[in-house]
Order: C-alpha cells, then structure tokens, then sequence
C-alpha cells in the first residue's frame, strides 16, 4: 500500500495544503510521517507529509492496547474523546499532538499525548466507532468540510445526541474514574 501512495506524494501533500481534510487512522497516521521502523529495523518509507516517524517496539508482545480518552480542542472547543487504541509502533517528533492523554498510552507506551492535529488533518491511533462515540468530533469535520466547500461559516443544525452524551458520559466515568491508567 505504502509504494503505491507514494506515487501520489505530490498530489496528497498539495490536497493537505490546499485546505483537503483528512483523517488518518493507525497505519495511514504511521504512513504520513516519516517512515515506520519494523522490529528487524526494516524501514518502510512513508510519504513525508509531516516530520513525525514511527518504530515498532522490539518486544513484539507488547503493544499499546486498551480504551483511551484525550482532551482535545476543536476550533477552540475543549473537548474529551474516546477511543480504543491498538499499536505497537510508538511514534516520535510530534510538533502538534492531537489531545492529552487522560486514560492510555498515546503515541508511545505511557505518552503524555496522543496523535498529530492540523486544522484539516488528525492522525490518530484512536480506533473503534471514534466517529459515533465523539459527535463533536464528527461535528468537526462536517463541518470544517462544509465550510471549506460553500467558503462560509455554516451553522449546523443541532442534532439530539442525547443518547451518544449518555453513553460517553457512562464510559468516561469509568475510565476517568478508575483507579489506574492503563
């Protein structure tokens, strides 16, 4: 997969450039870096988009796994988002992480911070239904897209997402409140 988007280097860091929103999760935020470093020190390049790398953690066994929960701000909006991460690469050089870690590890086993954020780009080890279980998240990128395309401010209609809030307000009480991170 890597050499074929590296065809398209060019093409991808002029999207990014031009305001094109993307969300890179595991392997595409690994991807855009750098280059991955394998257990055997294999390097696989990436498209160099941004300055960050990433290097396997040499116990294979061990891996960055489990639910986590960041505190992030979006347009300007503190705001915790929850997701289950699932890596044993541990990345490096992030000029611009995505949230601090509240519950998890991060970029790296038992890191401060989690993931890469730009405007229009957010690369994250942030797997499982993130989009479902962060409306504020999704309200983002709805509407940053929508606003990049009309070249307004557009005002969402606000949508009942009591359920999801109940729902994040359960798991966020039992991750926050537990008695260890993991």
């Amino acid at each position: 997969m890597s050499q074929d988007l590296i065809k398209y280097k060019k093409n991808i860091k002029e999207a990014i450039n031009n305001g094109v929103f993307f969300l890179l999760i595991c392997g595409a935020y690994q991807l855009f870096g750098k280059y991955y470093k394998g257990v055997e020190g294999n390097i696989i390049p990436g498209l160099e988009v941004f300055d960050y790398y990433t290097e396997a953690s040499s116990n294979r066994k061990k891996r960055c796994i489990g639910n986590i929960v960041i505190e992030s701000s979006l347009a300007g909006n503190q705001t915790k988002i929850i997701g289950f991460e699932n890596h044993g690469g541990q990345t490096y050089n992030i000029s611009n992480p995505f949230g601090k870690v509240l519950f998890g590890n991060g970029n790296k086993f038992s890191d401060e911070f989690e993931g890469f954020f730009i405007e229009n780009v957010i690369a994250t080890y942030l797997h499982g239904p993130l989009l479902s279980k962060n409306p504020e998240l999704t309200d983002y990128i709805i509407k940053y897209c929508l606003d990049r395309k009309y070249n307004e401010n557009i005002s969402l209609e606000p949508l009942d997402d009591n359920f999801e809030n109940l729902c994040r307000k359960q798991l966020l009480d039992r991750f926050l409140n537990s008695d260890k991170k993991s």
